[in-house]
């Protein structure tokens, strides 16, 4: 196997996250323009978040574990827009609004798994079969309110 220079673990563990910090921090002071136009007043507090971020081990490491989830949500998220479009099925859809509930209830899951919670959750199959239960009974209820919102009284 070919080592390159991405295999290096200064690399995986300290600047990757570093840069991913710093870009998105950066980006958020800038849109929202909390320290004003000042952009090297952005600069700079980005860079204190990030270089306090890769500080913390843990936080680099489950920032590691969640990314590669987050790329394929993405690409799944991609497609299923490419989709949607083609087909012309529109935002105020319930499928989209149903998808929106299916990718932050995995999302939630991630989060959960890549902190380690989730092993420290028993889950055995009544708990499973209620939360199944539940679901389809929220789907349910969701569909008679979006199926009955459209008629007009009269």
């Amino acid at each position: 196997m070919v080592e390159t220079i991405f295999m290096d673990p200064f690399v995986i563990n300290v600047i990757l996250p570093f840069l991913l910090l710093f870009v998105v921090s950066f980006a958020i002071l800038r849109k929202t323009k909390v320290l004003g136009e000042n952009k090297f007043a952005d600069v700079i507090v980005a860079m204190v978040i990030a270089f306090l971020f890769i500080a913390v081990p843990q936080a680099v490491g489950v920032t590691l574990k969640i990314i590669p989830i987050i790329s394929v949500f993405l690409v799944i998220i991609l497609c299923y827009y490419l989709i949607f479009g083609f087909l012309e099925i529109h935002r105020t859809s319930g499928a989209l609004i149903a998808l929106g509930i299916i990718f932050a209830l995995a999302f939630i899951g991630t989060i959960l798994w890549a902190t380690g919670v989730l092993e420290k959750i028993l889950i055995n199959e009544k708990i499973i079969g209620t939360i199944i239960m539940i679901i389809v009974l929220g789907g349910a209820i969701a569909l008679v309110f979006a199926i009955g919102g459209t008629k007009k009284g009269g």
